[in-house]
Order: structure tokens, then sequence, then C-alpha cells
């Protein structure tokens, strides 16, 4: 459990920077930015939207778990169906 809250602690101390990130780049005139700042500001993105869909399968994961439901075995039963099904159509 430590580090789940180790995880999950790092984890909102990285939103707190990108949000810091997103407000100062806001403030900067674009023309400002080297090619270097673009990229960056590309790499961020992708890794907040990966923080972002991480947070989100934690918070499922936690409704499986008050449900009485397994998550972990409920996506794997749903991806084998899923999978049958895209057979089935090829």
């Amino acid at each position: 459990m430590y580090s789940n809250k180790k995880d999950n602690f790092q984890q909102d101390l990285l939103k707190i920077e990108i949000a810091k990130a997103d407000l100062l780049k806001q403030e900067v005139d674009d023309s400002q930015f080297t090619v270097f700042d673009h990229a960056t500001v590309q790499i961020v993105d992708q890794y907040k939207d990966a923080v972002e869909i991480e947070t989100f399968r934690d918070a499922i994961k936690r409704v499986f778990e008050l449900a009485g439901l397994n998550y972990e075995l409920e996506k794997s039963q749903w991806w084998i169906k899923h999978h049958q099904q895209q057979d089935k159509r090829d």
C-alpha cells in the first residue's frame, strides 16, 4: 500500500508541475519558443495525457473494487470476447 500512496503522491506532484508549466506556456509569446521548447511541450502534453489516463484507470479500478469485481479479471475477459468477435468478422 505504501508504494501506491507514494505513486499517487508523485502523480499529484506531476499534475501540479504540469499545470504550472501550462500556465507559464500561456504567458509566453509563442514566437519566443525554440524548436526544442515546442518539442518539450509536445512531450509534456503526451505525458500529461498518460498521467490522466492512468488516474482514470485507477478510479475505475476502485469502482470495480467497491462493486466487488476484479478489474484485471474483467478486463482480461472483455479482451478475450473482443478478440473473438474480431476474429469472426475477419
